[in-house]
């Protein structure tokens, strides 16, 4: 009876523990030379770590190989990944008013995952970032 409920009890914790990261090597680097944004945060131009949850593919962490920014977000879609023999990983942004937001990831040996921003979302974070769209920014000067 002990050993039946302590491993309920391990398999409760185990279980509770929630979504991890996948290991290391499926993670994959890629290097941005503007500031984007993305998860509702704006990450300045560097080195990033992308990496797939483990549990859930849909979730991405996106975070600085210097481990001072990181930013959690959803793929909303999938789309065949245009150089799948690629050994890299490749990420693509939409200009949105000025702004860059990440609306594509692609990892070595998967799909494309996608994030969709429309105008209106982009809008949204945009005034709850509390940044002007770069034409108006320009004309405030």
């Amino acid at each position: 009876m002990k050993k039946m409920l302590f491993a309920l009890l391990v398999v409760g914790v185990v279980g509770f523990a929630g979504p991890r990261p996948a290991s290391a090597q499926d993670s994959t680097l890629v290097k941005v030379p503007f500031d984007f944004i993305v998860g509702g945060r704006v990450l300045p131009a560097g080195s990033y770590r992308i990496v797939p949850d483990s549990q859930d593919t849909t979730l991405l962490l996106i975070e600085s190989t210097r481990g001072k920014m990181a930013a959690a977000f959803a793929a909303t879609g999938w789309t065949p990944n245009p150089n799948p023999m690629d050994a890299h990983a490749h990420v693509e942004f939409k200009n949105i008013d000025g702004h860059m937001f990440l609306s594509q990831v692609a990892m070595p040996g998967s799909d494309a995952r996608q994030v969709a921003v429309t105008k209106a979302e982009a809008e949204r974070t945009l005034a709850r970032l509390n940044l002007m769209p770069a034409e108006r920014a320009d004309t405030a000067k």
